[in-house]
């Protein structure tokens, strides 16, 4: 996780750490996948849980041979932020980086 990725969690979660970054898959996008990121006190779905850089992040079982190896960045544009997630299991991603497949 980027430094520029931890201080926009850290804005984000406040002081509350007991709340988790959930990083998902949805269907969809240019190239067949798409990133899910939410801030969740709880979920229903069956995850992996990991300790990075203080914040609790979940990855969905179903989902985990897709999120391997991931670096989440956090990139300040002209028209606004986001949050930017490079994937070494991907085998191809649209320009705009956020679909994969």
């Amino acid at each position: 996780m980027s430094e520029s990725a931890v201080k926009m969690l850290s804005d984000a979660f406040g002081e509350d750490r007991t709340s988790a970054l959930l990083v998902g898959v949805l269907s969809g996008g240019c190239s067949g996948y798409m990133y899910d990121l939410q801030i969740v006190e709880e979920t229903d779905v069956d995850c992996q849980e990991h300790m990075i850089e203080g914040f609790r992040v979940l990855i969905p079982n179903h989902a985990s041979h897709m999120l391997d190896g991931i670096r989440i960045d956090y990139i300040d544009r002209l028209m606004g932020g986001g949050f930017k997630i490079e994937n070494p299991s991907a085998d191809r991603s649209c320009g705009c980086g956020e679909s994969f497949g």
